[in-house]
């Protein structure tokens, strides 16, 4: 047997991370179009591209980017759960190798290795939705990349002078972040936090001045063709209405959450003079991202996906440079003082952490599931199944639809899974495609009915198990003249008669 180069054994810390993270990630590459999350921003990218106006009529409360990044998967690709996960994959990519190599600068070979192999399991893995192409895993990569490139270029006793050109492209991976979620505005207020405390005004003002003008580069064009308003309503508005519903609309929820914040900003200012910079830059980006995550009030378990990177570094970093001392460590009031500022962020969000338990439990069959499949040991039907049952059944429709070459007529999607006007090229008569979204948009079923009523589709598709509002779509299609061609799999689809 031929010995490992020398080359490859010197970079083995890296290696078997990305080697078990792309092993894990495999299964997403077959995976049915089953998540009704990224159906919308499939189907907010092809309408847009369709000449629905983004923001208008092709609605989304995201970022410009994370279309762009749907878009060139539909370009490259086609309509292609493999595609986008693809892409995915390469974001997740770049963070792994950037953490793992950080870590084996900050630290040790043999503690990055362990660090990055936990990355690796859990980001790679199902267990925090890491196999789906959702804002938190497209994310991930730039501003992981940014953060690692910050802390060998700003952070350390020996640190040069960080180059400008260095410091603007930070900003603008930090930008791409943003652009493609706006909760990535807390990676980079860790930076801008670390910067303030301890008055380093020529990176902050260069990462800082590069971030806003790459973001406003982005946003601005979209402000001219489709309204302040809209862009203002679809990125900020819209999440005030989104914060209300999670928390109530209560005083003291909200009050805990900003009490949260200016203990982040206080405890970063008392350990300003902190000796090593670097970890208490990453103890800073753990407890912002930990607190975005569990800010929203909302127990969806991709949330805490970007936590894991951060928090790997900071346990690495504690566990590598302190075991020999590590109870000691722990009892100092600095130390204590961080840990009750995670506890009480921590506190605050046990329904997140239990929807990520049960997403790890979920996340045991999966590959199961994908061998049993591969191997032909199971149905496509079983397979799906495993996912979301619809999956199976809007596929067999758009199968129908495009042998009646009915690809890129009119249709309405009465359901929260949108791959078809994707899949199918159709062309809905109301604004967006899931109808979750459309339902808020057109002010009810009333303003559906109304647009419906005004060009009536050549299609309608209805999911009826659990859908909003079934029974008005059910009293247009029968005061209408349409044709059921089928029910079955959970899928009702119609076509207008006189069509």
């Amino acid at each position: 047997m031929s010995e490992i180069p020398p080359r490859m054994k010197r970079n083995l810390h890296i290696i078997l991370p990305v080697a078990l993270y792309l092993i894990l990630r495999l299964p997403s590459l077959i995976e049915p179009q089953w998540y009704s999350d990224e159906a919308g921003y499939a189907s907010t990218a092809w309408l847009t591209h369709a000449g629905y106006g983004l923001y208008v009529d092709a609605w989304n409360n995201k970022p410009p980017l994370l279309f762009g990044i749907y878009g060139l998967s539909e370009a490259l690709f086609g309509a292609s759960e493999a595609g986008i996960h693809a892409l995915s994959i390469l974001s997740g990519l770049a963070a792994i190798i950037a953490a793992t190599w950080g870590m084996s600068r900050f630290f040790t070979k043999r503690a990055a290795l362990w660090g990055g192999l936990a990355i690796a399991i859990v980001v790679g893995s199902p267990m925090l939705d890491g196999n789906l192409a959702l804002p938190e895993s497209l994310l991930i990569g730039p501003v992981t990349v940014a953060m690692v490139w910050f802390l060998c270029s700003c952070t350390g006793a020996a640190a040069p002078k960080p180059r400008a050109v260095a410091l603007a492209f930070i900003g603008l991976l930090f930008a791409c972040g943003f652009l493609i979620q706006q909760t990535a505005i807390a990676d980079f207020a860790t930076v801008m936090l670390w910067c303030l405390v301890r008055r380093n005004w020529r990176t902050m003002l260069t990462v800082g001045g590069t971030f806003a003008i790459t973001v406003a580069m982005v946003i601005v064009p979209f402000m001219v063709t489709s309204g302040v308003h809209n862009v203002w309503f679809a990125l900020v508005t819209s999440y005030v209405d989104y914060l209300n519903d999670a928390l109530g609309d209560r005083l003291p929820a909200y009050l805990v959450r900003i009490i949260i914040v200016l203990a982040i900003v206080v405890v970063a200012w008392l350990f300003r003079n902190a000796k090593d910079d670097r970890l208490e830059l990453v103890r800073i980006w753990v407890a912002a991202l930990l607190f975005t995550a569990i800010a929203a009030g909302y127990a969806y378990e991709h949330f805490l996906l970007p936590v894991i990177i951060p928090l790997v570094m900071l346990v690495t970093g504690l566990v590598s440079r302190h075991h020999h001392h590590l109870l000691q460590r722990v009892r100092r009031p600095r130390v204590l003082v961080a840990g009750a500022l995670f506890a009480a962020i921590a506190s605050t969000g046990w329904s997140l952490f239990v929807a990520g338990y049960r997403s790890t439990v979920w996340s045991i069959g999966y590959y199961a599931n994908a061998v049993s499949y591969v191997s032909g040991s199971i149905s496509e039907l079983d397979y799906d199944t495993y996912f979301d049952g619809l999956s199976y059944g809007e596929q067999q429709a758009e199968r129908w639809i495009s042998s009646h070459n009915l690809v890129g007529v009119t249709a309405m999607l009465w359901t929260n899974l949108a791959w078809p006007l994707v899949d199918d090229d159709l062309l809905p008569p109301t604004r967006s495609g899931p109808l979750y979204v459309t339902l808020a948009l057109e002010n009810g079923t009333g303003g559906i009915l109304s647009r419906m009523n005004a060009t009536p589709p050549e299609l309608i598709l209805i999911t009826p198990l659990g859908i909003q509002n079934l029974s008005d779509i059910r009293a247009f299609i029968s005061g209408h003249r349409y044709q059921e061609v089928m029910d079955a799999h959970g899928i009702e689809l119609y076509v207008r008669a006189d069509g």
